[in-house]
């Protein structure tokens, strides 16, 4: 299965409090190495998230599934209404 691996760094600058130095897709192996690391090296000046890559969505006019990108915006995601009033 393939995740969406998002790096953040704390960066004072910015609203949240952190910026997003980067965004990469790995495999299942990749993020539990990952995982492992930043455990056993806690770094709080640095922070991991994984997503999966894909998501399965119910379509809202025909009722069958189908499977978007993790990031897709609402306005092309057909389980929402805003999909289908455009």
């Amino acid at each position: 299965m393939k995740y969406i691996e998002l790096l953040y760094q704390k960066d004072r600058r910015y609203k949240g409090g952190e910026k997003l130095i980067s965004r990469r897709e790995v495999d299942e192996s990749v993020m539990r190495f990952a995982l492992q690391v930043s455990q056993a090296n806690p770094d709080d000046k640095w922070r991991l998230e994984y997503h999966p890559a894909t998501k399965t969505v119910v379509n809202l006019m025909s009722g069958k599934e189908v499977e978007i990108d993790y990031d897709t915006p609402r306005s092309c995601d057909p389980s929402s209404e805003l999909y289908w009033s455009m």
